[in-house]
């Protein structure tokens, strides 16, 4: 069994088909996540950022993010330190962006509450 960290960049080798292959990189460890609608059980798996470019396809649409089984990834050789930090950074940076993007989005819609 292949084992994976967070923090590492992988290659999606199960899962829906759109995303097999594609490299992502390791967000953190899922305790448990209702896989039922892949076919799957509830069980434990990573949340996974896209690496190689594009939106992932999940079972409630497209996003940078998701969440994988456990058993779904393979990793790629780890990277020197120096590199490992310029990902992390670079995941950290995109996922702040994101959550600013889905804050102004909320306030957006608060003022269109406050306007009816």
């Amino acid at each position: 069994m292949n084992k994976i960290n967070r923090g590492d960049l992988a290659i999606v080798v199960q899962g829906l088909w759109p995303n097999v292959g594609r490299i992502v990189y390791v967000c953190e460890y899922v305790t448990e996540f209702d896989f039922t609608a892949m076919g799957l059980s509830v069980g434990a798996g990573w949340r996974v950022r896209s690496w190689s470019g594009g939106l992932l396809t999940r079972t409630d649409g497209l996003g940078l993010s998701g969440i994988t089984p456990i058993g779904s990834l393979r990793p790629l050789d780890r990277l020197p330190k120096e590199q490992q930090r310029e990902i992390e950074i670079e995941m950290a940076l995109a996922e702040a962006a994101e959550a600013i993007k889905e804050l102004a989005a909320w306030f957006a819609g608060q003022e269109a509450l406050e306007k009816v």
